[in-house]
């Protein structure tokens, strides 16, 4: 499939899993900071996931944990969330009331992130773009 035929596939993120020592902790944490339509648990209490809006699910399972075909959550990950650059300020001021201390990053095109570490070292970021910002810059009809 030539990369033109690709634009043509839905596919999404679906879900997500981190690994971590405390789920209570970990879920407080995600729950306060994620904008989330409703929280699961499964039946043992090894895991727990914040389904958002969009219906993705960010899922918070215990260290060890083992799911469908012995697949496991990320021990170390690094995932971002796309926010409006208007949200920047309140993602910001979020962290700081979660004693998170929020860095900083200005791209090259004035985007921004906030990144952040949670409590087992889980890298965290919020961006003001997404990965395909240059090409629809790109493709606005100029105005004259």
């Amino acid at each position: 499939m030539d990369s033109l035929s690709w634009q043509y596939v839905f596919m999404r993120l679906l879900e997500i899993h981190i690994e971590v020592k405390d789920i209570e902790r970990a879920l407080a944490f995600y729950a306060a900071l994620l904008p989330h339509h409703k929280i699961v648990h499964w039946q043992d209490g090894s895991a727990k996931a914040l389904v958002l809006h969009d219906g993705t699910a960010f899922g918070i399972w215990k260290i060890g944990k083992l799911g469908l075909l012995n697949g496991r959550g990320g021990e170390h990950l690094h995932f971002a969330f796309q926010i409006k650059p208007e949200d920047y300020n309140h993602y910001k001021q979020k962290l700081i009331e979660l004693k998170v201390t929020p860095l900083e990053h200005i791209w090259d095109d004035g985007h921004r992130s906030l990144y952040f570490f949670d409590a087992d070292n889980h890298q965290g970021e919020f961006m003001t773009r997404d990965w395909l910002w240059k090409e629809r810059a790109e493709a606005k009809p100029q105005t004259e």
